[in-house]
C-alpha cells in the first residue's frame, strides 16, 4: 500500500507535468512551480542533502552561464552574420541559404543553448529575402532542428541538464560527449533532414521581399531569461532527486519501446519535466536512449 510520502511525491510529479497545461498562470511562472515542487518533494521525502543541492546549483549554473556567454557572443556577431547570409544567398541562392540557416541553428544549439539557437535562427532567416509565409515555414522547421540539437549536450536545454543530473550515480561515465554518443546518430540526421525540408519549402527568392530589420539585443531580457532558466533547472534537478525511489518502482521494468511512445505522446508537456519524473540511473542505456528520443 502506498505511503503518504509516495502519494505526496506522485502528486508533485503529476502537478509538475500537468500543471502548466491546465493553468496559464502556472505556465507563465513554470520556474517558480519547479522550484517550489522540488523543495516540497525533498522535504516530504526527507531527502535534503548537500549533494542534491550542489547538483542542482551546478547544472543550473552551467546552463545559465552558457546562455549568457552564447547570447553575448550572438549580440556581437549578429551584424557579420547578416552580411554572411546575404553573401551566401547571393552566391548559392535563397533555397540553399535557408537550408544552411536551419542546419547552422540546430548544430550550434549544443554549444549555445536552445534560447540562443532560436535567436540565431530568427536572425538568419530575417536576413533572407523570403516572403512571410516561407519565412514562417522555415522557422517552424528550424525550431524543430534547435530542439533536436539541444539534446546533444548538457548545456543545450534544461531537459538535457536534468537528464544528465539524473545519471550522476550511473555505473558508466556520463561526462563529455555522452549524450552525443547516446542519441547523436538519430538527432544529427534529423537536423540535416529538417534543413533539407526548409530548403525545399523556401523555393526561389521573392524579388519583392526584403530582409527584416534588426531586433535590438536587450541585456535586461537576457538577465531575466537566465534567472528563470536557473530557477527552472535547479527546481527540476531537486524534484528528480526526491523522486528517485518512486521512479525506479514505476519505470525500471518498462520496455524501451514503451518509454519511447509514452514520451512521444507526452510531447505536449514540458520535456524537462518529463525527464525529471521518469529517468533513473538504474535504467539501461537502451531504455535511456528510447526515453530521451521520445
Amino acid at each position: 500500500m502506498p505511503s503518504f510520502s509516495d502519494a505526496a511525491l506522485f502528486f508533485c510529479a503529476v502537478w509538475m507535468v500537468l500543471g502548466p497545461l491546465v493553468s496559464q498562470e502556472l505556465e507563465d511562472r513554470v520556474e517558480l512551480l519547479a522550484l517550489g515542487l522540488g523543495a516540497a518533494a525533498l522535504t516530504l521525502s526527507w531527502s535534503w542533502s548537500e549533494a542534491a543541492v550542489l547538483q542542482a546549483l551546478g547544472r543550473a549554473a552551467a546552463l545559465g552561464g552558457t546562455l549568457v556567454a552564447g547570447a553575448l557572443f550572438f549580440s556581437l556577431a549578429h551584424a557579420p552574420l547578416r552580411r554572411a547570409v546575404a553573401r551566401v544567398s547571393g552566391r548559392l541562392g535563397t533555397r540553399t541559404a535557408a537550408g544552411l540557416a536551419v542546419a547552422a541553428a540546430g548544430l550550434a544549439t549544443p554549444f549555445l543553448t536552445a534560447g540562443v539557437g532560436v535567436l540565431l535562427l530568427v536572425e538568419l532567416l530575417c536576413a533572407l529575402p523570403l516572403d512571410e509565409l516561407r519565412r514562417r515555414e522555415a522557422g517552424v522547421l528550424g525550431c524543430c532542428a534547435v530542439g533536436l540539437g539541444s539534446g546533444l549536450s548538457s548545456v543545450g536545454a534544461p531537459a538535457s541538464a536534468v537528464f544528465l543530473s539524473r545519471l550522476s550515480g550511473a555505473a558508466y561515465a556520463t561526462d563529455g560527449p555522452f549524450l552525443f554518443a547516446l542519441v547523436g546518430a538519430w538527432l544529427v540526421p534529423g537536423i540535416v533532414g529538417l534543413a533539407g525540408a526548409a530548403a525545399v519549402l523556401a523555393g526561389r527568392s521573392d524579388p519583392a521581399a526584403k530582409p527584416l530589420p534588426e531586433d535590438p539585443f536587450s541585456l535586461w531580457n537576457l538577465l531575466v531569461l537566465t534567472a528563470r532558466l536557473f530557477a527552472f533547472t535547479a527546481g527540476l534537478v531537486l524534484l528528480a532527486a526526491a523522486l528517485t525511489p518512486l521512479i525506479e518502482r514505476l519505470f525500471l521494468g518498462l520496455h524501451p519501446a514503451a518509454l519511447y511512445w509514452a514520451n512521444a505522446v507526452a510531447a505536449v508537456t514540458d520535456n524537462a519535466a518529463v525527464v525529471a519524473v521518469q529517468v533513473s540511473p538504474a535504467m539501461s542505456q537502451d531504455q535511456l536512449r528510447h526515453a530521451f528520443l521520445g
